[in-house]
């Protein structure tokens, strides 16, 4: 009868360590999960935050007034005066050729 008092008691032990360590792993991964999300989760913010850096240098990089600033001090180029304009009719050439 002992003996299967001390069975019982050993198995029930046994049965009490494994659960007991199965929910410390369940909580480790958890809380490693969950730094793991806040890592990304900044990485994301980061991220977010350049993207929005560099649609505005794209704008500002785009904008009129600094294409022809540098087109003018950068490369030479002035606005040509109007009787030096000609107007190419693509369609006509088009036509000529066939």
């Amino acid at each position: 009868m002992k003996k299967n008092v001390a069975l019982f008691m050993i198995g029930t032990f046994a049965v009490v360590v494994t659960a007991a360590a199965a929910q410390v792993s369940l909580r480790y991964r958890v809380v490693r999960t969950g730094y793991a999300m806040g890592v990304r989760l900044a990485e994301q913010r980061a991220l977010e935050e350049e993207a929005r850096r560099l649609r505005l240098e794209l704008s500002l990089l785009r904008s009129p007034e600094r294409i022809e600033k540098v087109a003018h001090e950068r490369l030479g180029m002035v606005k040509p005066e109007a009787d030096r304009i000609r107007v190419v009719h693509i369609a006509d050439q088009v036509a000529d050729r066939r």
